[in-house]
């Protein structure tokens, strides 16, 4: 249905409707669309289409073809109602055209909410973005764990048999001194050194290394010995 047949309907306008049979189903159509009891309205109008009008004073033949031509151009036919404008008419035409109009202005309802909501809704974002003048803190990079220093393993002096044996730190306090036999361990700190009688029975290790004697027999001297690398 055409939007001239819905103006003229609308505004009552006899000269652009058509036959009085097809203004009351043209009227049905769309009360049936919109779910509207179109019936009441119907009665004063049937009422109007029975009364006849008088017949006009005949025309020339020239005053015939321009009232012609005019009621061609204001006038819709029976046929035009009953036909669609692009398409042959369906009874879901009505439908689809009112529907297409309520989406059109439910779109144009949501666009003017989104306009009033707008402002309030760039207040409420603005505090979770970020500010283009600042700049995020780079975080220092991670430093391993630390891990606490162990301490030097001690170093172990053994001896099968006594022999005199002294023993001082690096920075020469005494530590031991006098006869030595078994087995004694020495916190090494920063250095040990040792001197024995018997540099051959007498035997130090640290930690699992395997136990060596000081020296020869004939080597009777200072040795010494440093902390060993943790491991």
């Amino acid at each position: 249905m055409g939007d001239e047949q819905l103006q003229a309907l609308e505004m009552g306008d006899q000269e652009r409707l058509p036959e009085l049979v097809f203004v009351i189903a043209q009227a049905r159509r769309i009360a049936d669309a919109l779910g509207v009891d179109v019936n009441p309205l119907l009665g004063p109008i049937k009422q109007q289409g029975q009364a006849r009008k008088a017949a006009p004073a005949p025309l020339s033949s020239s005053s015939t073809a321009a009232v012609n031509r005019s009621q061609q151009r204001a006038r819709l036919s029976p046929q035009s109602y009953t036909q669609s404008r692009t398409t042959p008419s369906s009874n879901g035409a009505g439908l689809r055209w009112f529907g297409s109009l309520a989406l059109v202005a439910g779109l144009i309802a949501a666009g003017a909410w989104g306009w009033q909501r707008a402002p309030q809704l760039a207040q409420q974002m603005l505090p979770l973005l970020p500010k283009s003048s600042e700049k995020p803190t780079p975080r220092p990079p991670a430093k391993p764990a630390s891990q606490p220093a162990r301490p030097s393993e001690p170093l172990t002096v053994s001896a099968t048999e006594p022999s005199w044996l002294s023993v001082r730190t690096q920075q020469g306090k005494q530590l031991y001194e006098g006869m030595f036999s078994g087995s004694r361990q020495f916190p090494i700190g920063t250095g040990l050194q040792l001197r024995a009688g018997r540099p051959d029975l007498v035997k130090v290790n640290q930690g699992e290394t395997p136990a060596k004697p000081l020296g020869r027999i004939d080597q009777i001297r200072w040795v010494s010995f440093n902390a060993a690398p943790p491991r």
